[in-house]
């Protein structure tokens, strides 16, 4: 399940000193297709109001990745990533468990130049 919608730069925030980035959405509009198959056939769509709150927080040693063929150089830790999520349509809503109850499976946060920004 993903949406990809433009969210304000202001979104985002990242503490240089901790290494720690969050990212707060709130009341974006989505449109929920109820499965893959129906979005690519532009079947009906239910408008839904999401609210999010999402933080990567690095543990452990930075690793440089490279590659010269791809033209493409990042840092990379792992991290702890929490996610607490709310939506709502007309008749329904969902509320996630709090971000503290999040398990993170696999989480990297880092920075990375690729392409003509990699110079």
């Amino acid at each position: 399940m993903f949406w990809t919608v433009r969210v304000p730069d202001s979104a985002l925030h990242y503490d240089k000193h901790s290494g720690t980035a969050t990212l707060t959405v709130r009341n974006v509009r989505l449109f929920d297709h109820y499965h893959v198959a129906n979005a690519l056939a532009g079947g009906p769509a239910a408008s839904v109001v999401a609210s999010f709150v999402s933080t990567w927080k690095p543990e452990g040693k930075a690793a440089k990745v490279s590659s010269e063929a791809d033209d493409f150089t990042g840092m990379f830790r792992d991290a702890v990533s929490t996610i607490e999520w709310e939506s709502r349509s007309s008749g329904f809503g969902y509320r996630s468990d709090p971000a503290k109850t999040s398990s993170t499976v696999f989480a990297l946060i880092g920075s990375e130049r690729n392409g003509a920004f990699n110079s």
